[in-house]
């Protein structure tokens, strides 16, 4: 009996193990059915993986605007087909290298180089030129954004934005509104300063003068003798060849930046003189009178003599917050009728 009973249990006992076997063999079915699925799912992205790092390297070739990405140390470690023609060069010259010995500009090896934005992790934009192949330069825009690699390690990317074409479209601009404002300011037949530009810049010297105290402001006005007679014989295209001409000689004899001539209208002139005393603008006064003599310009009508002259009446103020330009230009225009009242062809000067 008791060998029976050792034989049962035997049985019962393989019995055990062998179910516990199957068990563990079913176990290591779903497991290695779930090791396939995570295997065939770790497949699936790193495919996704692979085909969306191909399609970003596609957008990153093809993008126009040149870039390129650079370790910390400087080192390029990627560069697009558009930053490879702007260095000229083949990917195997431009990766694997230190970019200060590719493109050499203002910032590098300052405290504004690019790289910087490794540390501070923050975007940044610059604005550089670089030299062009026609010897000229060429404007960019650089835009750098930190960068984590695959590996973790800090880099930038930067991206050249071009933007020559709108610089040069700026500077056309800027030239057309200075010219603009210069036509603005020019009196167009004789080329010196017209009414308007006389007016803006004697209030502003005025304004200065009366700031700084006790500082001296002549003025002269001058007109050309008997011009009308002139007119009549010669005819007003020959007139304004002789106006050309005397706001020419005008001007040349303006010798300080402050100093202005200045056609007020018509045959007559004035020279603003801040700063300038009554012997200065005397001095002033005989060299623009002689400098008109000088023209030999033929009168045959006038009464003074038989080529061009012109009178002057000259005047000198402090300008105060008591007067005003008004009250220096009617002294002027006294001391120029006084001039034309004794004889023409000479200076007169007035002083308060």
């Amino acid at each position: 009996m008791d060998g029976t009973r050792d034989v049962t249990e035997l049985i019962n006992q393989l019995k055990q193990e062998n179910q516990e076997l199957k068990q563990t063999c079913e176990n290591f079915v779903s497991e290695r059915e779930a090791l396939e699925v995570a295997i065939a799912e770790f497949g699936n992205k790193q495919l996704q993986a692979e085909i969306e790092c191909l399609e970003l390297e596609q957008i990153f070739s093809s993008v126009s605007d040149a870039m390129w990405a650079i370790r910390e140390d400087g080192i390029v470690i990627r560069a697009n087909d558009a930053m490879l023609a702007l260095l000229d060069k083949s990917r195997s010259e431009v990766v694997g290298q230190s970019c200060s010995d590719l493109l050499q500009y203002d910032l590098c090896h300052s405290s504004s180089c690019p790289l910087t934005v490794c540390t501070v992790k923050s975007r940044k934009e610059y604005d550089i030129q670089l030299p062009a192949t026609d010897g000229g330069c060429e404007h960019y825009i650089i835009s750098v954004a930190p960068l984590t690699t695959i590996v973790g390690t800090t880099a930038i990317v930067s991206q050249f934005k071009n933007i020559t074409a709108r610089k040069r479209a700026e500077h056309q601009l800027e030239e057309l509104n200075r010219a603009l404002s210069e036509m603005a300011r020019i009196d167009g037949l004789t080329g010196i300063a017209n009414r308007r530009f006389f007016d803006e810049n004697f209030d502003r010297e005025w304004k200065r003068l009366t700031r700084e105290q006790d500082q001296p402001f002549s003025l002269i006005l001058a007109d050309i003798d008997f011009f009308k007679k002139y007119n009549d014989h010669y005819g007003h295209q020959q007139g304004d060849d002789c106006l050309i001409l005397v706001g020419k000689a005008l001007k040349e004899i303006i010798l300080r930046p402050s100093d202005m001539a200045a056609r007020y209208g018509g045959e007559e002139f004035a020279l603003l003189l801040p700063g300038i005393g009554l012997a200065g603008a005397e001095t002033v006064g005989e060299r623009a009178r002689e400098a008109i003599v000088n023209l030999q310009i033929p009168h045959a009508n006038s009464d003074v003599a038989g080529h061009i002259t012109m009178s002057l009446g000259g005047a000198m103020m402090t300008p105060t917050r008591d007067n005003s330009p008004a009250d220096l230009i009617a002294l002027a225009d006294k001391a120029l009728y006084r001039a034309k009242k004794t004889g023409r062809n000479k200076l007169s000067l007035t002083e308060t």
